[in-house]
């Protein structure tokens, strides 16, 4: 069994943190300030993205979906998607 911190500081605008990795699969945490944006993208994997708390938009396949601590997205891999921080967000992606 192991334990990975996810608590980091904000220190730039738009700041990540892997929080494991391996061959299948990846965690990562990420804070956004309100306003940021992460542009489209995709990921060959599934995608699971939790939120901490705060509200993100995140807009799939041109479809905008609100995010937060009471709702979990997925994503099939190479759905195009990209972020907007509705508030001060902390988010945990997970790909697998």
């Amino acid at each position: 069994m192991d334990t990975y911190s996810v608590s980091h500081e904000i220190t730039k605008p738009s700041d990540r943190k892997r929080i494991f990795r391996d061959n299948e699969r990846e965690v990562m945490h990420l804070k956004l300030q309100k306003g940021e944006i992460v542009r489209e993208h995709y990921s060959p994997k599934h995608v699971f993205v939790f939120v901490k708390h705060g509200n993100v938009e995140i807009t799939v396949n041109q479809e905008p979906q609100i995010v937060n601590a009471e709702n979990i997205l997925h994503m099939e891999p190479r759905d195009r998607h990209s972020l907007k921080a509705l508030s001060d967000v902390s988010i945990l992606v997970m790909k697998c």
